[in-house]
């Protein structure tokens, strides 16, 4: 069954990079059927850019009130059976709509398929588009995805199409969140949802210094990190209350049957470094203190490897360096059993590569910082 596939499009003040984005989306080997640029009250030219494209691009302007309003207003204006979000900076790769669909069409039973990214940036100098070394983005075996996304966004929307009535079944998108909404929704999205992850890049994810947000809470990027801190707050701790041990651990570690006794515990550290990774290090050391490790003290590689990745997110891990209140906390668990002890010790060991990258940046002060906090969790 061929399906048509309607595009979404939100912006805000983006005139000078929408012409882009949306050149990228009329360029497809698979044609999409529906472009609807939804403007969330830009006060800049986007409205005359989009003009200049006819017929191929509907637009819609709505007064300013962030892009989970946008979005959900765009999804009841669209007809397709598939929809595809996409960024108003970004830019699709020329196959992306035939690989994505390709597989959604094959199985009628997927609700979504997800493709990888790459970064780039213009160079301001020469103007020359400057591909980056792929970063983190993993293509996830089907009944992985949503275990892997706890870890971090790493499926963004233009990489993303969905079956419209999966978008219609679980609920709109959350507009109390003026930041990680897409994030919020693709969690929903791959823990309700059946869905493939291509190994394969199908779109080129822009870096800035733009803005970001509704007008009423505009910042720049070099506040994005605090601001993701609070949201990403929001959407993990409530998620993380409800979540069952099966869910965050991995199909083989679940499945291994001399892991019967440790798995609460497994799933109780697995627990932690997700609120690590989302640099929320009085929830993470909380669940690590109340964790029973039963008489085995020693904890399983699996178990180092989840506490070390605790503190490889990009958003950094400032409060177990800065905060009273976590250094508390970490030195209390420290304290309070050798088990204790021992994820404090890998914890300290994960900070070795922040270390040597702050040296090679010359940021000596950092890795002073970042060594003796090691020192501390000896």
């Amino acid at each position: 069954m061929i399906n048509r596939v309607s595009v979404i499009l939100p912006t805000y003040n983006r005139a000078d990079l929408i012409s882009d984005t949306i050149e990228s989306l009329l360029a497809q080997t698979r044609p999409v059927d529906e472009i609807l640029v939804i403007d969330d009250g830009s006060t800049d030219e986007t409205a005359q850019r989009v003009a200049a494209f006819g017929d191929q691009v509907r637009y819609h302007y709505k007064e300013n009130g962030g892009k989970s309003a946008a979005l959900n207003q765009a999804l009841a204006m669209i007809d397709g059976d598939c929809v595809w979000i996409c960024d108003d900076d970004d830019l699709v790769l020329p196959d992306a709509c035939a690989r994505l669909m390709h597989e959604i069409e094959a199985d009628p039973e997927l609700d979504y398929c997800a493709g990888l990214h790459q970064d780039f940036y213009v160079d301001p100098h020469s103007g020359e588009k400057v591909c980056k070394e792929p970063g983190y983005s993993k293509a996830s075996p089907p009944d992985e995805v949503f275990s892997d996304a706890l870890d971090g966004c790493h499926i963004f929307q233009p990489g993303l199409i969905v079956r419209r009535a999966f978008y219609d079944g679980i609920g709109p998108f959350d507009e109390t969140l003026n930041r990680s909404q897409d994030y919020e929704m693709l969690l929903r999205l791959t823990r309700r949802g059946k869905g493939r992850v291509l190994p394969h890049v199908v779109f080129l994810h822009r870096e800035h210094q733009g803005t970001r947000g509704a007008a009423s809470e505009r910042f720049s990027m070099h506040e994005a990190n605090r601001k993701w801190i609070k949201y990403h707050r929001q959407i993990i701790k409530p998620l993380l209350d409800e979540v069952d041990d099966q869910e965050l651990l991995p199909t083989d570690i679940w499945n291994d049957t001399s892991r019967t006794q440790s798995r609460a515990r497994t799933a109780m550290i697995r627990k932690g470094s997700i609120f690590g990774r989302h640099v929320l290090w009085e929830e993470a050391l909380d669940v690590w203190a109340a964790i029973d490790p039963g008489p085995d003290t020693t904890l399983s590689d699996y178990e180092i490897q989840l506490i070390r990745m605790s503190t490889g997110y990009g958003l950094g891990c400032a409060p177990l360096l800065e905060s009273d209140t976590v250094k508390a906390k970490m030195q209390a668990l420290k304290a309070q059993s050798l088990f204790g002890r021992n994820i404090v010790r890998q914890l300290g060991r994960s900070v070795g590569w922040r270390i040597k990258h702050a040296v090679r940046a010359m940021a000596l002060g950092d890795a002073i910082q970042l060594a003796r906090f090691m020192m501390s969790a000896r």
